[in-house]
């Protein structure tokens, strides 16, 4: 029986917790039509509730608009079909996607009745009903309606038009929910060239970009072993080696207009560093732009205590990591560093009140290839696992509580376990063992979606970065 491992290694937390889940996403896309002064302020309303998650109210004033211009359904279909969508948009952000999607193609409908099929005006509407059917696992469905809204923007602003950074990474996300990680690279990829078209290759608006797509690039090489046939580890290495030049280029550009000691260098030196990590060959670099991090941080007359405790503990994992005696006295420091008020003491806490694993990071769930035969059919699969951290992050102990899966990967996730590397915990002002740590694993049942493995990368990692334009959608 097979195992499988899903999930990013990390988070492109900073590409998939997404900066914005799909059901938030799709709030972005609300058109604002004309209205008269007494209906903007009902749809003034609308939106202020769906942005506050108060769905019932935005549905009420929703509800009024649509009633309160019936007689545009004939006569003014353009305005009745963009009110439809904004009623499907409400739906679909409170998790109703079927009703939702209902409405958002009802006003497509009329958006479209004697319109050019190119309009940029069916941007949002496209969009809404793009992510809607993400939502429902429509995927298929979904990357045909992303890439007519794609197509819209090629037709009226060119191929390189930032205004498809978003389309761009909803079209990521698609491809790496149906397992396609190819085409997911292909789309960061191209990521990279709208962003250098738009705005110069060596221009400080492409910073945002560079650290995002390095973080993908990287979190993508990391869900590849380094013992995998020749042809995996040199996608592998060209991975990682894309993450560390887009990383260095970010380092570059900061240097170049605000110079080598400047604060902003703090986010790409972090990324490189976790890059260097993550590709385990070439941990060793990682020191040196981890110590960088700190340095600037420390000597930074605007830094709080807290980003100096953060780097102190960030230099202090890579030494733990890298089973290097230094991580002692730097988690130490950090830890009497943050006993400063209740605030610093409840942060300390929640760094050193339990052990944090750091590498490798676990997965939610681990996928099998068939369903174990004892197991009920609606059964949850899992282990149970108990074991022990010391003083010095390394794992001891190991033993299992309850199972329900085979053998084999009981074996694999004891031995992945002992081989785990923690930030150990701190009592007292003293890193001291932690005995009786459960770890609950659950399994599930990998369904293969067009011959591809689960998708590797982390939805954090997604988001267009801050300099995207999201909001460059026809009104």
């Amino acid at each position: 029986m097979t195992l499988y491992i899903k999930g990013f290694a990390l988070a492109l937390s900073a590409l998939i917790t997404l900066p914005l889940a799909a059901e938030e996403d799709v709030l972005l896309y609300f058109y604002e039509p004309n209205l008269s002064l007494e209906h903007q302020e009902t749809f003034s309303r609308m939106v202020n509730h769906a942005n506050n998650a108060e769905f019932a109210r935005a549905r009420t004033h929703s509800e009024r608009l649509i009633a309160a211009h019936e007689t545009a359904e004939e006569h003014n279909r353009e305005l009745y079909g963009k009110l439809l969508i904004n009623h499907g948009i409400i739906d679909s952000a409170d998790f109703a996607y079927e009703q939702g999607l209902a409405s958002i193609n009802d006003g497509l409908r009329h958006l479209e009745h004697k319109q050019n099929p190119f309009t940029t005006d069916l941007l949002r509407g496209l969009m809404a009903k793009a992510i809607s059917e993400f939502s429902m696992d429509l995927t298929e469905g979904a990357e045909d309606t992303f890439r007519r809204a794609q197509h819209i923007v090629h037709r009226n602003q060119g191929v390189y038009s930032s205004g498809q950074l978003a389309v761009i990474s909803w079209l990521t996300k698609t491809n790496l929910k149906r397992g396609e990680v190819l085409a997911a690279d292909r789309e960061q990829r191209f990521t990279l060239r709208v962003a250098e078209q738009a705005f110069g290759a060596e221009s400080v608006d492409m910073i945002p970009f560079l650290n995002s797509l390095g973080a993908y690039f990287a979190s993508r090489g990391s869900t590849i072993p380094p013992l995998m046939p020749s042809g995996a580890r040199l996608q592998r290495d060209l991975l990682f080696r894309r993450s560390v030049t887009l990383y260095q280029r970010a380092v570059d550009i900061i240097e170049a207009n605000y110079g080598e000691d400047d604060i902003r260098l703090v986010k790409p030196l972090r990324g490189l560093a976790n890059a260097r990590l993550l590709q385990i060959t070439n941990r060793k670099h990682a020191e040196a732009a981890l110590t960088r991090s700190f340095d600037i941080i420390d000597s930074h007359p605007g830094s709080e205590l807290t980003d100096k405790a953060q780097a102190m503990i960030d230099l202090g994992d890579f030494y733990t990591i890298t089973l290097d005696t230094r991580a002692a006295p730097l988690y130490l420091q950090a830890w009497n560093l943050l006993q400063e008020d209740q605030q610093t003491r409840d942060l300390a806490m929640q760094l050193f009140d339990v052990p944090a694993r750091l590498f490798p990071r676990t997965s939610p769930t681990l996928f099998l290839d068939r369903r174990p035969d004892a197991a009920e059919e609606d059964e949850d699969l899992y282990v149970k696992l108990e074991y022990a951290v010391t003083s010095a992050g390394k794992v001891k102990s190991v033993k299992v509580l309850e199972k329900n899966v085979p053998n084999e990967q009981v074996r694999i996730l004891r031995y992945g376990l002992r081989n785990a590397i923690f930030r150990p915990r701190i009592q007292e002002g003293n890193l001291v063992n932690t005995e009786g740590l459960v770890l609950y694993q659950p399994f599930e049942v990998f369904r293969k979606i067009n011959n591809s493995q689960p998708s590797p990368v982390d939805n954090d990692l997604l988001g267009p970065p801050e300099s995207a334009p999201r909001k460059q959608m026809a009104r």
